[in-house]
C-alpha cells in the first residue's frame, strides 16, 4: 500500500516537475515574452514595443512596472538557455534578429491556456495573493 510519502507513488515525480516547471514560469517578463512570442517571431525593438505598449492598466488589473531594455534582453538570454526562445540574425545589412519560441515554448503557452482560464475564473484568489504580498 502507498503512502502520501511513498515517492514510489509518482507524487514525489509530480511535485518534483511541478516545482521545476514553476521555476522556469519564474522570471517577471517570462509571461509578458512567452504570450507576445506565441502570436508571432518578432524583432528585439518590436517585442519591447508591443510589451511596453501592453504594461498600461487595463480593467480592474493594477498598472505594471515599465519594463527596461537591459531586463528584457536578461530575459530572452535566461528563456535561450534553457531552449524556450531561439534568435536568428540576419547574415547580411540590416542585420536584424528575431526572437521565436522553440517549439517546445509554443506548447508550452498552448498548454498554459486552461490555467489562464482557471485565474479568470478565481480574481478574488488572484487579488488576495495581491494584497497578501502588498502589490494591490
Amino acid at each position: 500500500m502507498s503512502t502520501a510519502s511513498d515517492p514510489t507513488d509518482g507524487r514525489h515525480d509530480q511535485r518534483w516537475l511541478l516545482g521545476s516547471l514553476l521555476r522556469i514560469l519564474g522570471p517577471k517578463w517570462l509571461p509578458d515574452v512567452l504570450v507576445t512570442l506565441s502570436a508571432s517571431p518578432r524583432t528585439y525593438s518590436a517585442l519591447l514595443a508591443v510589451i511596453q505598449s501592453n504594461e498600461s492598466a487595463t480593467a480592474g488589473h493594477p498598472p505594471r512596472a515599465v519594463i527596461q531594455p537591459g531586463v528584457l534582453n536578461r530575459t530572452l538570454r535566461w528563456m535561450e538557455a534553457r531552449d524556450l526562445v531561439e534568435r536568428t540574425r540576419a547574415d547580411s545589412f540590416p542585420f536584424t534578429t528575431v526572437y521565436r519560441l522553440t517549439p517546445s515554448a509554443q506548447e508550452l503557452a498552448r498548454l498554459l491556456g486552461p490555467l489562464v482560464d482557471w485565474a479568470e475564473h478565481h480574481p478574488e484568489l488572484l487579488e488576495r495573493d495581491r494584497q497578501a504580498r502588498g502589490t494591490a
